[in-house]
C-alpha cells in the first residue's frame, strides 16, 4: 500500500526527473507504446554506454593484466593460432581463451577504427532518422524496434565481414600484431570496446528481466546502481578475465529469470538455451566458475522453492516408473561409447587429462579419462533423447523439482552448454605441450589455478584475510549506493521463499547469487580486492528492490534503513575522499605501486584540490539529500541522488580515470621511442616484469633481469644508442650498471612508475 505524504508529488520516477510535459509530448508517443521491458533495456543501455564507452581507447593499456592478455591475443593473430594461448616464449595456460578471443577481435579491428565507427554511425544515423520520419510505419511497435536492431546488427556484421574477406584471413597479419612501428591509433579502443559492450548487454538484459519480473522502476534503479558502482565502471572499461565472466553470469541469469517469471512467455525455451550458452561462455572466460555458481544457485533454488518432505516420495516413485529406461538406455549408449573412447585413446597414445599426481603415475590413465568423458556425454544425450520420446513421461505430471528441470530444459540444456564450451576444453586437455613452469594445460588450470588458488593462495599480494575483507573492498566497490546497503537487507528480508509474487522469486534468486558468491570467494585463500566484482550485481538487484519500494512506499516507511545507512556512507565517504589510491588499489595488482598524487592535490577551483573538492561534493551531495528526505519530498531527493551519482560516475570516467592510466600503462613511453628512435636503436627493459613492455613492444624488447649489472652492461656497450625502460626507483642501478655511459631521460613526468631512457 502507499503511503505518500505530498498529494502534489509526481506519478512516476520518470516523471519527477524529466517532467510531465516532456515525457507526454509527441515526439514520443512510439516509444511510450513500447512494452515496459523494452523502454527499460534501452534506457538502461543508453545509459551504460554514456558511463563506459566516452574516452574507452584515449589512454594505453593498464599493467599488468591487460597488457598480459593482451600480449597473448596479438600472439594468436600473429601466430594464427587461436586455440592455444601462448605467451612470450611459452604456453599461456593459466586463463581460457576467451578473453584473449575478444581482445584480437578488437585487436584485427584496430586497423580499420575510423571507417567502422564512420559506417555504424552512418547506419545508426539514418536508421534512426528512419524511424524518426515514419518510413517504418505499419509494423508493431515490438516488430518495429526489433526490426531496426535487426538492421543495425545486421549491417554491423556486413561490415565485419566485408572487413575481414578484405584480410584475406587466415593469412593476414594486422598491423597491430606485427609490424617494426608502434601500435596503431585504435589499438585500446579495439581492445576495450568488446568488453564495454558485453557490460553494457547485461545491463540491458538484466533490466529487461527486472522489468518482466518486478516493475520497469525496480529494473532502471538496478541497473543505475549497478552501471555507477565504481568497480563496476572500472573493471567495465578493462580488457580483463574478470568482465566477460561476470557480464556473461549476469547475462545468463537475467535470461534465466525471463524463462522463470515471464508467465506469458512463449518462448521460455528460446530464454533458457540463452542462458546456458551465457553460461558457456561464462566458463570459456574464466573456468569452473563460470557455470558451478549459477549452477549451485539454481540448485538450491529449485530445493527451496519446490522441495518438500512429502515430495521427495513422489519424485522417487515417478523417476522410477519413467526415468529407469531412459537411463537404461544411456548407460549401455555410454557404456559401448566409453569403451571406444578407451581403445582408441589407448591406440593413439592419448594425453587426455593425463596427469602425473603422486609418485610421477596418474591415479587414473589417459584413455580411462577419455572414456569417463565420452561415456558421460553419451550417457547423458541418449538419456535425453530417449526421455523426450517417452509419451507416458512427457504427459504425466511430474513432480515439481523434475517439472522445474524440464521447464528449464535441463538435458537439451546442458547439451547446448557443452557444445559451445567443450570443443576448446578438449582441445587443450589433450594438448601435451607445458608452460613456462613446465606444467601441462589440465594440471596448470584445474589444479593450481583453480584448486590451489582456493585452497593455498596463488599470486596474491593480500593471502588469506579475515571476514572483514569484502566487506571493506565492498563498501568501496558499491560507493555511494553503502547509504541503501540495509534497505537492500530489508527488502531480501521482506521476500518470501515461496512466495506467490515474482518479486519474491526474484529477490530470493538475488540473495542465493549473492550468498554462494560470498561464501565461495570469501573462503579462498587468494584474496584480490576486485574478487568482490561478482557479489555487485546481486546486490544491485536488491537495492533496486528497495528503491522500488522506497518511491512506492514513502520516506516514511523506510525511514529507520536509510538512517542506518548514513554512518555507511559518511565513513566510507570520508575514506574515499581522504585517500583516493582506494579507488585504483581495487581493481590493481600490486596495491604498493604508488599513486599519482599530485592528481588529487593539485589546485582545482581556486586554493582547493580534488581531495577537497570530493569530499565537499559528498557532503553537500548527503546534505541536500538529507534536508529533501527530511522535508518527505521525494521525488527531489531521488532526482537529487541521480544527479549525485551520474555526476560521480561520469566525472570519474571520462576525466579522472583518463588522468590516472597514463600512470599504469606503459603506451605513452613507445609512443615516444617509435617517434624518437633512429633505425636499429633497440629497446631493453631493466629489471621489469609489468607485461606492457612485451605487448607495446611486440615481444621484441630485451629482458635484462637475470645477472643484471652485467646484462646491462653488456646491452649499453653496443654500438649506437640505445633505449631502456626502467622503474624511476631503479634507475640508480640502472646508471651504476652502464659505467661512464651518458643516461638521458626521455619525459620523465609522464609516468610515476616507469621511465624511458637513452644510452650512449
Amino acid at each position: 500500500m502507499s503511503t505518500q505524504v505530498a498529494t502534489n508529488e509526481p506519478a512516476t520516477l520518470t516523471e519527477a526527473i524529466f517532467g510531465k510535459e516532456l515525457i507526454n509530448a509527441p515526439a514520443f508517443s512510439k516509444v511510450r507504446a513500447w512494452p515496459v521491458e523494452l523502454r527499460a533495456a534501452l534506457a538502461s543501455v543508453l545509459l551504460a554506454s554514456a558511463v563506459l564507452l566516452p574516452y574507452l581507447g584515449a589512454v594505453g593499456l593498464w599493467d599488468p593484466w591487460e597488457t598480459h592478455y593482451g600480449e597473448v591475443a596479438r600472439e594468436m593473430v600473429q601466430r594464427n593460432d587461436y586455440v592455444h594461448p601462448y605467451w612470450e616464449n611459452a604456453w599461456f595456460f593459466s586463463k581460457p581463451a576467451f578473453t584473449m578471443w575478444m581482445q584480437a577481435l578488437g585487436l584485427q579491428a584496430a586497423d580499420v577504427g575510423p571507417v567502422l565507427a564512420f559506417v555504424l554511425a552512418a547506419v545508426l544515423g539514418g536508421l534512426g532518422f528512419a524511424l524518426y520520419a515514419g518510413k517504418l510505419k505499419g509494423a508493431s511497435a515490438v516488430k518495429e524496434f526489433w526490426g531496426v536492431l535487426g538492421l543495425v546488427f545486421g549491417a554491423f556484421f556486413l561490415v565485419l565481414f566485408a572487413w575481414a574477406k578484405s584480410l584475406t584471413l587466415p593469412w593476414h597479419f594486422s598491423s597491430a600484431a606485427a609490424g617494426p612501428d608502434a601500435m596503431p591509433l585504435f589499438t585500446e579502443w579495439g581492445f576495450r570496446l568488446p568488453f564495454a559492450g558485453f557490460s553494457i548487454l547485461a545491463i540491458g538484459l538484466m533490466a529487461y528481466s527486472l522489468a518482466i519480473a518486478v516493475n520497469g522502476r525496480a529494473a532502471m534503479a538496478a541497473s543505475l546502481v549497478l552501471v555507477t558502482m565504481p568497480l563496476y565502471f572500472l573493471l567495465s572499461r578493462q580488457a580483463v578475465t574478470d568482465t566477460p565472466i561476470v557480464s556473461a553470469t549476469i547475462a545468463g541469469i537475467s535470461c534465466a529469470m525471463v524463462a522463470l517469471f515471464d508467465k506469458a512467455s512463449k518462448h521460455k525455451s528460446e530464454w533458457w538455451y540463452g542462458s546456458y550458452v551465457f553460461f558457456a561462455i561464462a566458463t570459456l572466460a574464466k573456468g569452473l566458475l563460470g557455470f558451478g555458481v549459477p549452477m549451485v544457485v539454481f540448485i538450491l533454488y529449485v530445493a527451496l522453492r519446490e522441495l518438500t518432505w512429502k515430495s521427495i516420495t513422489e519424485h522417487f516413485t515417478w523417476s522410477f516408473k519413467h526415468l529407469l529406461a531412459p537411463m537404461g538406455a544411456g548407460l549401455a549408449a555410454g557404456g559401448i561409447a566409453g569403451g571406444i573412447a578407451y581403445s582408441l585413446g589407448k591406440k593413439w597414445n592419448t594425453t587426455f587429462m593425463a596427469v602425473p599426481v603422486i609418485d610421477n603415475q596418474s591415479l587414473i590413465s589417459a584413455p580411462s579419462w577419455l572414456a569417463i568423458m565420452w561415456g558421460s556425454l553419451v550417457f547423458w544425450a541418449v538419456t535425453t533423447v530417449v526421455l523426450g520420446q517417452s509419451k507416458k513421461a512427457t504427459e504425466s505430471r511430474p513432480p515439481p523439482v523434475i517439472a522445474m528441470a524440464w521447464d528449464m530444459r535441463l538435458g537439451t540444456g546442458l547439451l547446448l552448454f557443452l557444445a559451445v564450451c567443450l570443443p576448446w576444453y578438449y582441445e587443450m586437455f589433450t594438448f601435451w605441450r607445458v608452460d613456462d613452469e613446465s606444467k601441462i594445460f589440465w594440471f596448470r588450470f584445474i589444479i593450481h589455478d583453480h584448486f590451489a588458488r582456493l585452497g593455498s593462495g596463488v599470486h596474491t599480494t593480500t593471502p588469506g584475510g579475515d571476514f572483514t575483507y569484502f566487506i571493506l573492498q565492498g563498501g568501496y566497490a558499491m560507493f555511494p549506493w553503502v547509504v541503501i546497503i540495509p534497505g537492500a537487507i530489508a527488502a531480501a528480508a521482506r521476500t518470501k521463499i515461496r512466495g506467490p509474487s515474482t518479486a519474491d522469486g526474484v529477490g530470493l534468486v538475488a540473495v542465493l547469487w549473492f550468498a554462494v558468491s560470498w561464501a565461495l570467494i570469501g573462503s579462498s585463500a587468494t584474496k584480490f580486492h576486485h574478487y568482490v566484482f561478482p557479489m555487485l550485481p546481486p546486490m544491485a538487484i536488491l537495492m533496486g528492490l528497495f528503491l522500488d519500494k522506497l518511491w512506492d512506499e514513502g520516506i516514511d516507511v523506510h525511514g529507520m534503513v536509510l538512517l542506518f545507512g548514513v554512518p555507511l556512507f559518511i565513513l566510507v565517504g570520508k575514506d574515499l575522499a581522504a585517500t583516493p589510491k582506494n579507488f585504483t588499489d581495487l581493481f590493481v595488482y600490486n596495491y604498493d605501486r604508488p599513486y599519482p598524487t599530485f592528481l588529487t592535490e593539485r589546485p582545482v577551483l581556486g586554493s582547493n584540490n580534488i581531495k577537497q573538492l570530493m569530499g565537499m561534493g559528498m557532503a553537500l551531495a548527503g546534505g541536500i539529500i538529507g534536508l529533501f528526505a527530511l522535508l518527505r519530498s521525494r521525488s527531489m531527493m531521488f532526482t537529487a541522488g541521480l544527479a549525485s551519482v551520474l555526476t560521480f560516475a561520469l566525472w570519474f570516467n571520462w576525466s579522472h580515470w583518463v588522468e590516472l592510466s597514463h600512470h599504469w600503462t606503459q603506451r605513452d613511453q613507445f609512443w615516444r621511442y617509435y617517434t624518437q628512435r633512429k633505425p636499429d636503436e633497440p629497446i631493453a627493459s631493466f629489471l621489469m616484469n609489468w607485461r606492457g613492455e612485451t605487448f607495446y613492444s611486440r615481444n621484441t624488447v630485451k629482458q635484462i633481469k637475470d645477472n643484471p649489472q652485467v646484462g646491462m652492461k653488456s646491452y649499453a656497450d653496443q654500438p649506437g644508442r640505445e633505449w631502456s625502460l626502467v622503474e624511476q626507483a631503479r634507475l640508480g642501478i640502472l646508471k651504476s650498471a652502464v659505467g661512464d655511459k651518458n643516461v638521458t631521460l626521455i619525459d620523465k613526468d609522464l609516468n610515476n612508475k616507469f621511465i624511458l631512457v637513452t644510452i650512449d
